[in-house]
């Protein structure tokens, strides 16, 4: 029962930052939303001539960010609005990305699979890290951080074949 309790409550987490995120695009200039898109992930706002590294860059500055968080007790409980943010910052770019015109083909082979399932990762990364009040252990200095690595493993092939699926459509 509290397996199946945490992917509800990291697809609820999931659904409800995506959706904010599309219905903040509404809210915001173009222009301020090209800057905060760029800053997520390049392709989607300079297209083929965004830099090859800067996707790798964002992962793995939200993963930097998750641990050093999770290192120091009293900062912990923001973990899980980083993996919010972040899933923000998916919805936001998946609504600027529609509405310029790219093509359909292009956002559900490459973009919003991918992307999906980076941010599913990284919300169980976050639970990993700061595990919600009805998973956690009883001491919390027993959090079981054995699946860290394969987490971070898990999301560098995601992010390896989002590039790999990328280069071939571009």
């Amino acid at each position: 029962m509290a397996r199946s309790l945490s992917f509800i409550y990291l697809f609820v987490i999931l659904a409800i930052s995506y959706i904010g995120g599309a219905l903040l695009f509404r809210e915001w200039p173009i222009t301020s939303l090209e800057q905060i898109v760029g800053l997520y992930d390049q392709r989607v706002v300079k297209g083929a001539d965004a830099s090859i590294w800067s996707p790798i860059i964002v992962t793995f500055s939200f993963i930097t960010l998750a641990m050093i968080l999770s290192k120091y007790k009293r900062v912990r409980f923001i973990i899980m609005f980083i993996g919010a943010a972040k899933c923000v910052l998916f919805g936001l770019s998946s609504t600027y990305f529609l509405s310029t015109g790219m093509k359909l083909v292009m956002y559900t082979v490459w973009w919003f699979p991918f992307q999906f399932m980076g941010c599913l990762v990284f919300l169980i990364l976050c639970t990993v890290l700061n595990p919600p009040f009805f998973t956690s252990p009883a001491h919390k200095k027993d959090r079981p951080l054995s699946t860290v690595p394969l987490l971070i493993g898990l999301l560098l092939i995601i992010q390896l074949l989002e590039l790999t699926i990328y280069h071939f459509i571009t």
